[in-house]
């Protein structure tokens, strides 16, 4: 072990990556349920620079994804300070908060590697737009009646006011208007496998955002208050995964379960003893 390479604690905050998502499928996992699975590939995902942000006092990552090869789509800004890291052009960029012992230098790629099969991320993304829709579907109003003197009415919200007091509409009451296209969280997201030589991440759940867009992937921080972001006894690569994965076999799937461990299809004590 490299003395001087510095080593991942619980209170150690690792830089993210910007994925593209590819779709859904289904594994089947050791107790032979089928799990569906949303399917993540890290493309051109490069570390810009790093710097000290003195309003929050933290460290800051800069992170690209999706090698620009047009120069002439990037603007003048932007390619300036792409040319003054020596660093290619990338479609997105985006930041994350780590702590000091996991700033990266400039240049370093990164790779579905730089998470372990079993651990729980936190997927970012901006969910899929709907456009300009009523309060059922957008807010799961119930409706007016079917009936009884109601007329080409039945998708309506009903009444928004009240009276003289307050004499007016209520500030963020539920009525129809814009659906999706907003910046959303999904937490606690289990990885169950990892394709070293596509660059894969099969996330178990569902992750926001249609098809081929940009996804923002960290650890999972709830799960790390109680220690449980990464597998007993796995080795996180910190602050990254710089190795070669020509080594390592193509698929790495997440540790199978414990002998103590409860199986999903096992039936009830009570069917049991019947």
């Amino acid at each position: 072990m490299n003395p001087d390479k510095p080593t991942w604690s619980a209170r150690a905050k690792r830089s993210g990556l910007v994925a593209i998502k590819r779709g859904m499928s289904a594994i089947w996992d050791a107790w032979g349920v089928l799990t569906p699975v949303t399917v993540l590939q890290v493309v051109d995902c490069e570390v810009i620079k790093s710097r000290y942000n003195k309003q929050c006092g933290e460290y800051m990552v800069e992170v690209g994804a999706v090698n620009e090869h047009k120069s002439h789509r990037v603007r003048r800004p932007q390619l300036g300070h792409f040319r003054r890291v020596c660093v290619t052009p990338k479609k997105k960029l985006t930041e994350f908060r780590v702590t000091p012992d996991a700033v990266l230098p400039t240049g370093t790629k990164l790779t579905a590697m730089h998470f372990v099969p079993g651990q729980f991320v936190d997927c970012q993304a901006k969910t899929t737009g709907k456009g300009f829709q009523g309060v059922m579907k957008r807010w799961n109003f119930k409706g007016l009646r079917a009936t009884h003197g109601v007329s080409l009415s039945h998708r309506s919200g009903g009444s928004t006011g009240m009276r003289q007091m307050p004499g007016r509409v209520i500030k963020g009451t539920k009525m129809a208007g814009r659906m999706g296209g907003k910046t959303r969280t999904v937490q606690n997201l289990k990885v169950v496998k990892i394709d070293t030589e596509q660059n894969l991440i099969f996330v178990k759940g569902a992750v926001p955002g249609p098809e081929h867009k940009y996804v923002r992937v960290s650890d999972a921080i709830r799960k790390g208050w109680h220690g449980l972001t990464f597998p007993e006894g796995a080795q996180v690569p910190f602050p990254t995964y710089t190795g070669s994965t020509k080594d390592l076999p193509r698929e790495l799937l997440a540790p199978p379960p414990k002998s103590g461990d409860k199986d999903p299809l096992a039936r009830a004590r009570r069917e049991v003893e019947k």
